[in-house]
């Protein structure tokens, strides 16, 4: 065999893994190619949780409730209710690159290679065939929320990157009547879920609480389905507990500062001429789900489920709209504003059911036993939508790439770049981003987002809370010094030439450990977000400031992450077991 016949069979084996490759690496190429990053609006959120996760690892020294190498080094807890364990896997990204704008491309490939996957294996699962399913999942790759994780660092491009796994578990539970629940996948995918990105896990329910109804309905052992549900549920919970059970406790103990309001009829879905991101869709991308809709209704004695996964999809596309009723639904659920937020977080749902949808409509006009002429014209037609498709998100991507900034961190109120947000101070801040010293980023760029703060009262508004912890963190000029020592504590150090009273920019909880020139403080002044006043001594001063949470929660976590290490045995056990089998000779 010639090497361009071996070429030739290595393009025919893998052509679905190629493509999806490809269109991962066209969406990263301006990036490549310039070392320009793309700072977001949560950027600065998210890589100070990963660089905290990242210094605990590479200094032996572990905190899993209060931050004590970022944030300001204020002691604030945040990973241990946000994901902790995401946290921790990204901490160990950043011992392969060496700086933040490598860091954003190696995770924006990954995310891409797992969605692309997710969507590739959910078309074969219906037999449908592999030049569909890998144009599909590119496809996939370049609308929506997928890129976000490249562009913003939105938390909500890894629901859409787990969203095609979870179809793949909802149409075994509605077509399969014999063992509708597959439990383990279940588990495993809520889990996730659950761990990279809470909000996700409850969009999540808008369909699997359907499904799961229906596949009951249609079960022959329903005794069986609530057997295997109770153990689904049983093993998320179990898992999850590392980040459920902390959040549920300092929310409890706590009057945390929740998320911003926003208006929700600004982020909807909207036309938009040459973008499909998360906030928009072509003229052209939309007149292709509105034939795809057409097609599935005139088809569908031939396939009905086409029908039932495009009408689903095209519902939750109207509830990512402006169409949607949602000023008149803000003003009966006001707290809609702050927990979803922004209705189009719902297209994590839309875009892989119409994706679905349309391979289905593919798969019929290209079968092999109608004309070779349809089938080509089918071919034809998925090409040129991924073509136009890539090129849309990828001039996206170059702009953004371009200016550096995404529009919403220069118009943040909560955001500062550099010291008066000048172009000199935004170059500063994207030269840092390619500093092997991931703290330089994290110093020129100070974003002072108030979640899960610690409020005085109840029902803190937002924007008052993220005053707060500007005055008495961020923005606060002190002659305090702060570093981490053993045991996750946090030691603050700081001279004077009189006895008085100090302010300490670090921020305290229900729970939380003072110690001040050897005597533990009970009884002090808190500041709105929980920033003591103590007294202080003439001359040198040294503060030790720990979270100490009931042994009970601390047993709980250790659980969770022991039983995160079983299930990852049993779901390897799983994988090999049939392997072993085939690789078996007969006798």
């Amino acid at each position: 065999m010639t090497k361009c016949q071996r070429l030739k069979l290595i393009l025919k084996n893998n052509y679905a893994c190629i493509l999806i490759v490809l269109t991962a690496g066209g969406l990263l190429l301006s990036q490549t190619i310039t070392n320009h990053p793309i700072v977001g609006a949560d950027s600065v959120f998210h890589y100070n949780r990963f660089y905290e996760t990242y210094s605990q690892l590479r200094k032996n020294n572990f905190s899993w409730f209060q931050s004590i190498y970022s944030f300001n080094q204020s002691g604030r807890i945040v990973n241990a209710v946000y994901g902790p364990l995401f946290a921790y896997l990204n901490g160990l990204l950043l011992f392969v690159v060496h700086s933040w704008a490598q860091y954003q491309l190696l995770a924006s490939l990954i995310i891409y290679l797992i969605a692309g996957y997710g969507m590739y294996r959910l078309v074969r699962r219906f037999e449908l065939s592999q030049l569909i399913a890998a144009l599909t999942a590119s496809v996939y790759l370049t609308i929506g929320w997928v890129s976000r994780w490249q562009t913003g660092n939105n938390a909500t491009a890894l629901g859409a990157m787990l969203a095609p796994y979870l179809l793949q578990v909802l149409f075994w539970i509605v077509t399969d009547s014999q063992h509708p629940i597959h439990w383990k996948s279940l588990a495993l995918l809520m889990s996730i879920t659950i761990e990279v990105h809470l909000l996700s896990a409850i969009l999540f329910m808008l369909l699997l609480v359907p499904a799961w109804l229906y596949g009951l309905k249609i079960a022959v052992a329903k005794r069986q389905v609530l057997v295997q549900t109770g153990k689904a549920v049983g093993v998320t919970l179990i898992l999850t507990a590392n980040t459920l059970g902390p959040l549920i406790f300092l929310s409890l103990t706590n009057h945390l500062v929740m998320p911003a309001d926003f208006d929700v009829i600004k982020n909807t879905l909207r036309l938009d001429p040459f973008s499909n991101t998360r906030t928009s869709i072509t003229i052209f991308f939309l007149s292709i789900l509105l034939c795809q809709l057409l097609f599935a209704a005139v088809t569908w004695r031939k396939n009905r489920l086409n029908l039932v996964v495009t009408v689903t999809g095209f519902i939750f596309l109207w509830g990512s709209s402006h169409f949607f009723p949602w000023t008149r639904l803000v003003k009966i659920f006001p707290s809609i504003s702050r927990y979803l937020q922004f209705p189009v977080r719902l297209t994590i749902l839309t875009y892989p059911l119409l994706m679905l949808g349309m391979a289905f409509s593919f798969g019929l006009i290209m079968n092999q036993r109608g004309p070779k002429l349809a089938c080509r014209f089918g071919g034809t037609v998925l090409v040129l939508l991924w073509l136009i498709c890539l090129g849309q998100a990828g001039r996206v991507i170059n702009h953004r790439a371009q200016v550096g900034f995404m529009p919403r961190v220069l118009e943040s109120k909560t955001t500062s770049v550099g010291k008066d947000n000048s172009a000199k101070d935004r170059q500063e801040v994207l030269q840092a981003t390619r500093a092997s010293d991931y703290r330089q980023f994290l110093k020129e760029l100070q974003k002072r987002i108030p979640d899960y703060l610690a409020s005085k009262r109840a029902n803190t508004s937002a924007m008052v809370a993220a005053e707060s912890y500007a005055n008495s963190v961020v923005d606060r000029v002190s002659n305090v010094q702060i570093r981490a020592v053993s045991g996750g504590r946090l030691k603050l150090t700081w001279s004077t030439t009189k006895k008085g009273t100090k302010q300490l920019p670090v921020v305290t909880y229900r729970y939380s450990k003072l110690i001040v020139n050897g005597h533990q403080v009970n009884h002090f002044t808190r500041s709105l977000i929980g920033s003591p006043t103590v007294k202080q001594q003439k001359g040198r001063n040294v503060a030790y400031l720990v979270y100490v949470p009931p042994t009970w929660l601390n047993g709980l976590i250790a659980v969770s992450l022991l039983a995160w290490l079983l299930w990852a045995g049993e779901i390897l056990r799983d994988w090999i077991r049939p392997r072993c089998k085939i690789g078996k000779r007969p006798q």
